[in-house]
């Protein structure tokens, strides 16, 4: 009974793994034509204003992150455990948690926030009364993102990936309808272009809201029933609490570092980090199509007392998250400044090729963290592991100032982030062993180790093409399309085991029977 109850579970991933990669898939191409539309109608100073600004705003998204991976947690633990009476009960929870942390940021944003924008900000002096605006177009727009969260944790809980990826294509196709429309504006284009993003967020909001309310029972409230549970409310807050830290440490990493370049570099630095960041954005989108429906089931087995199932799923989701990391990353490093004038037009801005392949570099240790937090998640024993590696984390921002400071090249602020990274990394599995019977050897046996040869044939291979091919596009067209090739059957035939061999297999003999049929 369990093992059919398993395979249904796995078949079920597998579905929502092809719905979330089809979803990256079309994002990603109109994202990456969004982005250029944007920074032609913008300039580079402005949407380096743009990038600056908004990602202040964002900056305060470490408590909303804390606190939605609490509330995504706590759906998935209460549905494995107590099914729609326990996961409405956090519904309740979690709605007052987010307003509570609205009000937060607003005191935050509208206090310290607008102090920052006028005293340390690098914004030339004639887009200040554009940037204000910006400022709290952000915070309106941020505000409809914390409301949002309840239900998008509903829908992850009951992993309905078809409604979560065409909501994301449709969220995709509105911004490249509005972009289109955005160089013939007469107004000024930075407003209207925070404005457009207000505007998508709100769309977003409406059809989560509603879509919740009509599918899932759970999703109510009565005036009979709006009683908090006192406990469950305290242990949600004590976990996102504790959550805070990691949150606020992957905070430092991204926007404390936009702003320590700000202030060295000004805005057409901001630029060229936003335009590595979506790239970046876009490969770990496509990555997170495979670790995302994977995510409920981890916790919702270890809520049902099957630790052994967590265990697996978790070694494999890290695998094969970075195998599909260097599909995708590989070719885009061998070939990005041929990917990077294609995409901009030829206005790229200085430093970006050198940050692209940092930030990639640097989700290579991200992608195992992310999938062993989802196992500290499940356990719910936060403390140590977020207060540690937090700390370890928080460390590269002080670095990385001290070096700008000392007259490094800006390019050595993200080689810290990738150091302490790949610390936390280590640091995070002796800290869970600490926590439940996970082996650091069996980790590095089944995932770290097959990897390696992986990496290194495949990055010989791309040189090659890359070095010898004279034909730009014969050239670009074999790093992609052969060394993916190549790169697949490395990981098929050196890094995957049998069990994950024989689903592979399945999977595809089920594919072919449906086309026939």
């Amino acid at each position: 009974m369990a093992e059919t109850s398993n395979l249904l579970s796995n078949k079920r991933i597998a579905k929502n793994s092809i719905f979330l990669s089809i979803r990256m898939v079309v994002v990603l191409c109109i994202t990456l034509y969004t982005s250029r539309v944007v920074l032609h109608a913008l300039g580079v100073e402005d949407y380096g204003v743009f990038n600056v600004v908004g990602g202040f705003v964002s900056m305060f998204a470490f408590l909303n992150t804390s606190m939605s991976n609490g509330i995504q947690r706590f759906f998935n633990f209460e549905l494995g455990k107590n099914g729609e009476e326990g996961a409405n009960k956090v519904y309740k929870s979690a709605l007052l948690i987010q307003l509570i942390l609205g009000v937060v940021i607003i005191i935050l944003t509208e206090s310290f926030g607008i102090w920052y924008l006028h005293n340390k900000m690098v914004i030339p002096e004639e887009r200040m009364y554009a940037a204000e605006w910006v400022f709290q177009i952000s915070i309106i727009q941020f505000l409809v993102i914390i409301m949002q969260v309840p239900y998008t944790a509903a829908v992850m809980a009951h992993e309905k990936m078809d409604f979560y990826a065409i909501v994301s294509i449709l969220d995709a196709v509105l911004k490249l309808a509005l972009v289109l429309i955005l160089p013939h504006v007469g107004f000024d284009k930075l407003i209207i272009w925070g404005l457009f993003g207000l505007l998508i967020h709100i769309f977003d909001f409406s059809i989560y809201f509603f879509y919740c309310k009509k599918k899932f029972n759970e999703i109510r409230l009565s005036r009979t029933s709006i009683k908090i549970e006192k406990p469950l409310f305290g242990s949600m807050l004590g976990f996102s609490g504790w959550n805070v830290f990691g949150s606020f440490s992957n905070m430092m990493r991204d926007q404390g570092i936009n702003l320590i370049i700000n202030l060295f570099f000004g805005p057409v630095v901001n630029a060229a980090r936003g335009i590595a960041v979506q790239v970046n954005s876009a490969i770990s989108g496509l990555v997170s199509s495979i670790l995302t429906p994977v995510r409920p089931q981890v916790i919702q087995s270890y809520a049902k007392g099957d630790i052994d199932r967590s265990m697996r799923l978790t070694f494999s989701i890290s695998k094969l998250g970075l195998c599909f990391l260097l599909l995708l990353a590989l070719p885009v490093c061998v070939e990005i400044d041929f990917i990077l004038n294609l995409w901009l037009g030829g206005v790229v801005p200085k430093h970006t090729q050198a940050f692209c392949i940092i930030i990639l570099i640097t989700s290579a240790a991200l992608i195992p963290m992310g999938a062993l937090a989802t196992l500290v998640h499940a356990s719910g024993k936060m403390l140590k592991y977020q207060l540690i590696g937090s700390m370890v984390k928080f460390v590269s921002v002080p670095i990385a100032y001290v070096m700008l400071k000392l007259g490094y090249a800006v390019e050595w602020a993200f080689i810290m982030v990738l150091l302490f990274d790949a610390i936390g990394l280590v640091v995070g599995m002796f800290i869970i062993k600490t926590l439940m019977p996970f082996s650091i050897r069996s980790y590095f046996r089944y995932v770290v180790i097959p990897i390696i040869p992986v990496l290194f044939i495949s990055l010989l291979v791309d040189w090659i093409m890359h070095s010898f091919l004279s034909n730009e596009i014969i050239r670009v067209l074999a790093v992609f399309i052969l060394g993916s090739l190549i790169l697949l059957a490395l990981v098929y035939f050196i890094a995957m085991t049998k069990d994950e061999k024989k689903l592979i297999n399945g999977m595809v003999v089920n594919f072919i029977k449906r086309k026939r049929k």
